[in-house]
């Protein structure tokens, strides 16, 4: 499968949404992995998602055209359409994602971010509860 791919997938556990409806309807998910190219992404429930999209990923000042490849309810594979460069992405986005990599090496407070993003979806999944319902606290003692 991996071969079909333009690019290689990083796995994720990112907070985003599905933004559609000029922008008036949006949906909340999880970005299971990412690449240069697409994404898998997540959602709690079997949902229903448009052709074409905006994909936002707060945490990584990522916002991209997308649009649905495969679906299978609950998870969809999307793939980015070329040349669209969000409004948040600033650097292009395979150059955020690269950096996304680098970042990974050292800590940063992004990186513990996700971290503990990851950890709460983890828990919330291990549980059987909405990841929503689930605060961590991070305390650093020298």
């Amino acid at each position: 499968m991996n071969k079909r791919r333009s690019s290689n997938r990083v796995r994720t556990l990112l907070d985003a949404r599905v933004i559609f409806n000029n922008r008036f309807s949006l949906i909340e998910c999880t970005v299971r992995n990412l690449s240069e190219t697409g994404a898998r992404i997540a959602f709690s429930h079997p949902t229903e998602i448009p052709p074409e999209f905006e994909l936002e990923i707060p945490s990584r000042k990522i916002s991209v055209k997308a649009k649905a490849v495969w679906s299978d309810g609950k998870e969809h594979g999307v793939a980015f359409i070329e040349g669209s460069q969000g409004t948040a992405l600033g650097a292009s986005l395979p150059q955020r994602i690269a950096d996304q990599g680098q970042a990974e090496s050292g800590i940063s407070k992004s990186s513990v971010e996700d971290i503990l993003n990851e950890a709460r979806h983890r828990i919330a999944e291990a549980m059987g509860i909405p990841s929503e319902t689930v605060k961590l606290k991070l305390e650093i003692t020298s």
